[in-house]
């Protein structure tokens, strides 16, 4: 087992198979289809041009490097996150306000929420396998494999 000591930014706890990225994500772009209003597809990522274009995100760990887009993304978020079709847990190299702020959101209005962790996401994609399950802890910021 190895671990790894990241920032906590929301806590909570998430476990589920990595999905690795080093392009920022556009959340935004990538769950605002009108594939996404199919209940079978509304976890699925629909940025064309983005390398999880077709995944689904939901119960997955996403390690990415930074979110873009528009001002819609915490929208987007608290979306997924309510509808239960969110990622389990997020690690990101340096969290904005427009990634947390849907999750905030959820917890706050609906309960759901998920955890956030900041970690270099180029450290971590060097050790662990992509589909490798990991395990989140957003009280202490550990990420274990």
């Amino acid at each position: 087992m190895m671990q790894f000591q990241g920032r906590t930014v929301l806590s909570g706890r998430g476990r589920g198979p990595a999905l690795f990225t080093d392009q920022a994500v556009n959340f935004t772009a990538a769950f605002t289809k009108a594939g996404n209003l199919l209940p079978w597809k509304r976890g699925q990522f629909h940025d064309r041009h983005h390398p999880w274009f077709g995944e689904q995100v939901r119960g997955k760990v996403l390690v990415f490097p930074a979110c873009i887009g528009s001002t819609h993304t915490g929208l987007v978020i608290l979306d997924l996150v309510r509808m239960e079709e969110g990622p389990a847990a997020l690690i990101v190299d340096r969290a904005d306000s427009l990634l947390v702020s849907g999750i905030v959101l959820s917890a706050v209005w609906y309960g759901p929420s998920i955890t956030v962790v900041e970690y270099s996401t180029a450290e971590l994609r060097e050790a662990v396998l992509a589909g490798q399950l990991l395990d989140v802890d957003g009280d202490t910021g550990i990420i274990t494999f």
